[in-house]
């Protein structure tokens, strides 16, 4: 039963980390108020064939298409008594977010993109996807998350709290339109030190927030080399440092190249992608220590 579960756990993750890069996606080509209506589009299942709209409809579809599939997995679970008395506080919670996500695309619509309805949105797709990813990594037997553990590793936290506030402050840069605020790197408009008012505040807080996660992987990695870590930790480690070398290229990248819209929704993915392999690193940590 934990084989099967494994193997769709993993491939929900998959499929949310797809639908993580396909908001972007909406929102670099403009589609996020492409249908006026929720959950209709223009009161129709099937709206005009305009490659807006249907981006905005793809999106919704694909949403309730993975939805159904983690309701599935909850139904899975509650069938099975092994599987209910070890998963099943994880698959109550993953509904209750999913329902909540539900609300929050309904809100980016009806509240017209409020910034702070689309940053919760995206940060609520976070915690979802951290859910069913908790789902799989419990799957291995070798994998015991101790409680007593939680504030042993605190350098761990710290690194995915950090990328957790980047998550928010990413947003912040993209719902206030401050991706452009500086037209060079790694100066902003020329200087190193700009004077720090509006979107270009904004933007050099990314900034600075970016460059300190870059230390904290660092230091992660060269922990993670001279330490005895396990061997899943150590591929990790190097995972995460191969994914911050591809964000920093996508950071500079949305820079030079004036906010590609595919380079963006990369950009969104990777920092997702980093958040999720710190907390596998942050939960098998965890699970390994000595109470």
């Amino acid at each position: 039963m934990s084989e099967n579960l494994k193997k769709i756990s993993l491939t929900i993750s998959i499929l949310i980390f797809i639908n993580i890069l396909f908001g972007p996606l909406v929102r670099a080509t403009d589609s996020g108020l492409a249908c006026p209506d929720w959950p209709l589009c223009f009161g129709k299942v099937l709206p005009p064939p305009e490659f807006r709209i249907w981006m905005e409809v793809g999106h919704r579809y694909y949403s309730m298409i993975l939805g159904f599939l983690i309701l599935g997995q909850c139904i899975y679970i509650f069938k099975n008594l092994e599987l209910r008395k070890n998963f099943g506080i994880l698959a109550i919670f993953s509904i209750l977010v999913l329902i909540l996500q539900v609300f929050l695309g309904k809100l980016t619509v009806t509240l017209l993109l409020n910034p702070t309805t689309v940053n919760s949105h995206l940060l609520n797709a976070v915690i979802l996807f951290s859910t069913i990813i908790t789902i799989h990594l419990k799957t291995y037997p070798n994998i015991n998350f101790k409680f007593m553990n939680i504030l042993k590793n605190k350098f761990l936290g710290v690194i995915l709290i950090s990328i957790f506030i980047q998550l928010i402050f990413g947003g912040i840069v993209s719902s206030n339109y401050a991706g452009l605020a500086c037209e060079d790197f790694p100066t902003c408009n020329g200087e190193y030190f700009p004077d720090l008012i509006g979107p270009v505040k904004i933007q050099m807080i990314h900034r600075f927030m970016a460059y300190f996660i870059f230390v904290l992987i660092l230091m992660y990695f060269t922990i993670s080399i001279f330490q005895n870590y396990s061997k899943k930790l150590r591929m990790l480690a190097r995972m995460t440092l191969y994914v911050l070398g591809l964000q920093i290229i996508l950071g500079i990248s949305n820079v030079i190249y004036k906010l590609p819209i595919l380079v963006t929704a990369l950009h969104t993915g990777m920092g997702v992608l980093l958040f999720i392999l710190i907390y596998s690193s942050w939960f098998i940590k965890n699970s390994e220590e000595k109470i």
